[in-house]
């Protein structure tokens, strides 16, 4: 009996990942083997970046070349060794002991998403947390979050499913009638990005919430409406516009603390309004981003045959003429 338990705990913990790769994942990764989980890391760096890597992923993990985009829920269901897969980013960090919660979880439901939280704590950490926060004082499942599992029986029945470049999987494989368990009360801690990752990926975060028209309409209205307060109704009145968004932002924020406050410090809420004006701003960030792509890809020149090539893109070669008859 004990031994079928452990088996129906095994599972396949999958790392999507791309770029050099610490030593502190490999020893990581090194322990979930030990543990008795199957190891897979998706490598969508360029091949000598993707060569230094398996020096060190090797030895505690399948090391798998992929070229981005693509789909890695479908990837992952194609090479896992066990039933159970386990899908997280690079920078999740589980511990045995929610490892097994999860694959407890999955022996009852199609796919389970725990709520991660940021540790340690560096003051864009905070920002981040605060989002975690304002979100969960306004829906309780977890926002797009950094890892989940899912069984891989649950694809089989899922014609047309592809989660390439999908910003929230979970919400994908719901949409296509997979049996979601949400757990905003197990939580799995994840490590801060450097300063430099977190500013890189302020655009593509608001560019994900495009999907939700409603919340992306609000961010993009708030600093026009501000302007517009300040310019009808003087200094006093933006401010209190700004005060009654900030104040709202910490109230949510509270709200969102609370079965929680043994992962997220009391200081946490204090940077809902700092996340507010941040993702303010990097919408137009996002917005900006997108038209540049647009013209980018529509700009294509036309040859003088008629035909087209995109800009960037190597040219055909010139048609030869016919030969003599």
């Amino acid at each position: 009996m004990r031994q079928k338990q452990r088996a129906d705990r095994r599972c396949t913990y999958v790392v999507a990942t791309a770029g050099s790769q610490t030593r502190s994942l490999a020893d990581y990764l090194s322990s979930l083997s030990l543990c008795g989980c199957d190891v897979i890391v998706f490598d969508a760096s360029p091949p000598e970046v993707f060569d230094e890597n398996a020096r060190m992923l090797r030895w505690v993990s399948r090391h798998v070349a992929v070229r981005a985009p693509f789909d890695a829920v479908r990837t992952a269901a194609g090479l896992a060794a066990t039933e159970k897969i386990v899908l997280a980013r690079g920078d999740v960090r589980y511990e045995p002991s929610e490892i097994y919660d999860v694959c407890a979880l999955l022996d009852v439901h199609e796919v389970v998403e725990p709520q991660d939280y940021l540790d340690p704590l560096p003051w864009w950490g905070g920002i981040e947390a605060g989002r975690v926060l304002v979100h969960r004082g306004v829906e309780p499942l977890p926002d797009q979050g950094a890892t989940f599992a899912f069984r891989r029986s649950a694809l089989r029945t899922m014609r047309g499913f592809d989660a390439t470049d999908a910003a929230d999987p979970v919400r994908r494989l719901a949409a296509f009638g997979a049996a979601v368990c949400s757990k905003p009360d197990l939580f799995v801690k994840r490590r801060p990005p450097d300063l430099a990752t977190w500013l890189r990926e302020r655009p593509r975060a608001a560019d994900d919430d495009f999907v939700m028209p409603v919340k992306s309409a609000f961010f993009f209205a708030m600093i026009p409406m501000a302007l517009l307060l300040l310019i009808l109704g003087g200094l006093r009145v933006a401010a209190g516009y700004g005060g009654a968004l900030a104040f709202a932002s910490i109230v949510l924020a509270f709200h969102g603390r609370s079965g929680a406050a043994a992962f997220f410090p009391l200081r946490t809420c204090f940077f809902a309004p700092l996340w507010m004006l941040e993702r303010s701003v990097s919408v137009y960030w996002a917005l900006v981003r997108r038209v540049r792509f647009a013209a980018a890809v529509t700009t294509v020149p036309v040859m003088a045959n008629g035909a087209q090539y995109l800009s960037g893109a190597p040219a055909p070669p010139p048609a030869r003429a016919p030969a003599p008859h």
